[in-house]
């Protein structure tokens, strides 16, 4: 059975579970503290270009941290989830699984090598790569998207899918929404960017393989990035749903999703001066303090 067939099937038995329940899911054991962290996501949890050229994994928003080194060489303190469940819990095992340009269809295998790692905190930042392809026929659909989705959290907690194993009982899964991609434009267009190149001349290079040409590239007219606009609100909208599914079902792992991502207007400052596009430092800085506050741990 393909990977999109036996996610249908799982989505199909997980709207049924949901019609059928009409008593209260098994009591979940206690929700552990976030002592052990590990991410799932795409260069923004790699703080690509954030402050330097390439990763700079002391600013990521989950991940950073930030000491001596940091400070002379220069770095901003993001204030992490890292750094703050550290704070209040004494953090033992950090683990940054993202990768540069995945995709939701990646995040079954970066769960799988997460898991080694038995992390109690795991954070899920998945979709600005599938919104942004080279083209916009090329962008998958919200239906496809999920189903991607839906296979990572099955390795995440084989249970949803009637399998054993996965994440120790009592862990959290916090899934953050995908960044509204037209906001980031419509701000950075406005902006300079590396060389003292203005943005809209840097977004160029679409049409020699800079990203995202789907919604950056000048051929595309307001009403091509309205429309991918609408797509990437999909896709928050089908995570949220499926993310309160699983919690639902789910009688060992939490999930939760937010979408503090989403709604926030990204600045100018927030924006990499190198790119134009990714997060910078003070991007970062947002990103660990909104979706913290909004998360499982805030009162910490």
């Amino acid at each position: 059975m393909s990977k999109i067939q036996r996610s249908s099937c799982v989505l199909s038995v997980v709207a049924i579970a949901i019609l059928l329940l009409v008593t209260a899911a098994t009591a979940k054991p206690a929700r552990l503290q976030p002592t052990r962290i590990a991410s799932l996501g795409d260069s923004i949890t790699r703080a690509f270009d954030s402050n330097l050229i390439l990763d700079n994994p002391s600013e990521s928003w989950v991940n950073g941290y930030f000491g001596f080194f940091q400070w002379l060489f220069g770095y901003e303190d993001v204030n992490s989830h890292n750094q703050r469940a550290d704070s209040a819990f004494s953090v033992s095992s950090n683990v940054n699984g993202a990768a540069n340009g995945a995709d939701m269809d990646d995040m079954d295998v970066q769960a799988a090598a997460v898991l080694s790692n038995s992390p109690y905190y795991l954070t899920v930042e998945l979709g600005g790569n599938d919104i942004c392809q080279d083209s916009i026929p090329a962008v998958p659909t919200p239906i496809d998207y999920v189903y991607d989705y839906i296979d990572g959290l099955i390795v995440l907690d084989p249970t949803l899918g009637g399998g054993a194993g996965g994440l120790t009982a009592g862990s959290t899964v916090y899934t953050a929404s995908v960044p509204d991609i037209k906001q980031l434009y419509d701000v950075g267009k406005d902006q300079t960017g590396a060389f003292g190149l203005d943005c809209e001349t840097i977004w160029l290079g679409t049409f020699i393989g800079f990203p995202c040409g789907s919604m950056l590239s000048p051929l595309n007219s307001e009403a091509d990035r309205l429309a991918l606009q609408a797509i990437n609100l999909q896709y928050n909208q089908y995570l949220d749903l499926v993310a309160g599914i699983a919690n639902d079902l789910s009688d060992s792992v939490y999930f939760d999703f937010t979408w503090s991502v989403w709604n926030y207007q990204f600045q100018g400052g927030d924006i990499s001066s190198i790119d134009c596009f990714h997060p910078s430092s003070d991007g970062q800085t947002v990103l660990s303090a909104q979706t913290w506050a909004d998360g499982p741990f805030s009162a910490f």
